[in-house]
């Protein structure tokens, strides 16, 4: 084999053992963390309800991640985890500091464990004109946190998305349907990006588009890519849509669980029937399972009152564009390596056995391990 050939290889080889070594060990690898905040802002005074996951409150009441959190120890700490969100969280208003203070902290329950809601009010010396709030909790480590805020004023409602490049919420100056659109349609892409099982899938269905334009053409090659690719966007966006609007329910789980073996049946089938006859109707039939588990990421972050039909459909563009991004990618580097004889024997199998290893891990994790999963 050519010098140039191994380089091939190593890359390819690369980029695939990568996706093994980015997803974080003890969540779900395509979720970040998420902290739910309900704002009233009054005449003189903010208050601000936070609802924290348990296995988020690790660093803030410095207790070992080794073991599961009980609710006792949590509410013996209670004036601990106030402090730690006061010094990620304050309100300036007309350029001064309102100091906040604990009001109540209390659990409610979720799935797989609990949250922490905790109250805090920051009381302002003028009446709120042009106020801030300004948050900046966990984005130290997790850098894809998310806190998603609803704020009560007025008689309005309106949603507002903090991110680490936007920590910041003017009071009293609604956004606008642009904005929650431009929001979801990256949540969108970035969702691809860093869901490295449903990348993991994306790869499995593709490896032998590069053996497919060895032994035949490079049109019939681009033609199932498109079937493969359009079979798939189809069937997780009718899922996707059916399951933000609550037409279809199934616990996170299950779902999760069964992503990991649609990579693994993928893997198994490149190994010992490589064939792409059925390949597109296997994209079809895990694609609707792959369409779950967006959802579920979704509503983890919520969807806006006002557009929620736009922000939905701006999701799934993104999600759209992120894969097409990918397959852009991946898909020259495929046809390139094909060109070498061993191209079977080293890319698809090789390929095909990290994909595996990848599903099994993946699936014993979601299917026994304990509060590895967000609610």
């Amino acid at each position: 084999m050519s010098a140039l050939a191994w380089l091939g290889f190593f890359r390819f080889f690369f980029l695939l053992c990568s996706l093994a070594w980015l997803f974080p060990s003890g969540a779900l690898a395509h979720q970040s963390s998420v902290v739910y905040l309900h704002v009233v802002p009054e005449r003189y005074q903010v208050t601000v309800t936070l609802r924290v996951a348990n296995n988020d409150l690790y660093e803030a009441l410095a207790l070992p991640p080794s073991r599961p959190m009980s609710r006792d120890e949590v509410m013996q700490q209670q004036d601990r985890l106030a402090q730690y969100l006061l010094s990620k969280l304050s309100v300036e208003n007309q350029g001064q500091r309102c100091p906040g203070r604990l009001l109540r902290s209390e659990l409610t329950e979720r799935s797989g464990g609990f949250f922490v809601a905790t109250s805090l009010r920051f009381e302002c010396a003028r009446a709120l004109q042009s106020a801030r709030l300004h948050y900046s909790l966990f984005f130290d480590l997790d850098a894809r946190h998310q806190g998603l805020a609803k704020i009560e004023a007025d008689g309005e409602v309106r949603e507002h998305l903090f991110r680490d490049d936007r920590r910041e919420l003017t009071l009293g100056k609604p956004r606008g349907l642009f904005d929650h659109l431009l929001d979801h349609l990256r949540l969108g892409i970035e969702h691809i990006f860093t869901g490295y099982d449903h990348l993991a899938f994306l790869v499995g269905l593709l490896l032998l588009a590069g053996t497919l334009g060895q032994r035949e053409s490079l049109r019939r090659a681009l033609g199932f890519v498109l079937r493969v690719v359009t079979a798939f966007t189809v069937a997780h966006s009718l899922t996707l849509v059916l399951a933000a609007l609550s037409l279809i329910q199934i616990p996170s789980r299950y779902v999760e669980s069964a992503i990991a073996l649609s990579i693994g049946w993928i893997a198994v089938e490149n190994l010992l029937w490589p064939t792409v006859t059925r390949r597109a109707l296997y994209a079809f039939l895990f694609g609707l399972i792959h369409g779950l588990g967006f959802a579920q990421v979704l509503r983890e972050l919520g969807l806006p009152k006002t557009g929620f039909v736009s922000a939905l459909l701006s999701f799934n563009v993104g999600v759209e564009l992120g894969q097409l991004a990918v397959v852009a990618l991946l898909l020259p580097m495929l046809l390139r390596l094909s060109r070498q004889n061993r191209h079977q024997t080293w890319l698809v199998r090789g390929g095909s056995l990290v994909l595996l290893l990848l599903s099994l891990y993946w699936f014993i994790e979601r299917a026994f391990a304990n509060n590895s999963l967000p609610s």
